[in-house]
């Protein structure tokens, strides 16, 4: 009696993954799409989790990344506004000592 083997499934390879996720990195539904594209392809479903996985970290890491950089430029902001009141009621106390 022979045995059957068991039908090996297809990973993701890099370059696929980096195709896909250039499309799916802004899109909020990207879930849906990566099982439309994996629909009936043989894909090991350990591979697509892990591909979803990585597209919602990056979105996240966008998402944070933004907040950071909008934190930081309201902190620059204040300092340099701070600075330049410094600076002035320096030259006006300067001013009123030297006049």
């Amino acid at each position: 009696m022979e045995q059957q083997q068991p039908q090996r499934k297809k990973t993701f390879e890099p370059l696929e993954k980096a195709k896909l996720a250039m499309k799916l990195v802004n899109n909020p539904d990207f879930e849906r799409e990566i099982d439309e594209y994996v629909s009936g392809k043989g894909y090991d479903e350990h591979s697509v989790n892990y591909f979803k996985n990585q597209i919602a970290i990056q979105q996240k890491l966008q998402a944070e990344g933004g907040k950071l950089l909008d934190t930081s430029g309201q902190i620059v902001s204040m300092v340099i506004g701070a600075l330049a009141d410094s600076w002035q009621n320096t030259v006006a106390k300067n001013n009123k000592q030297n006049p």
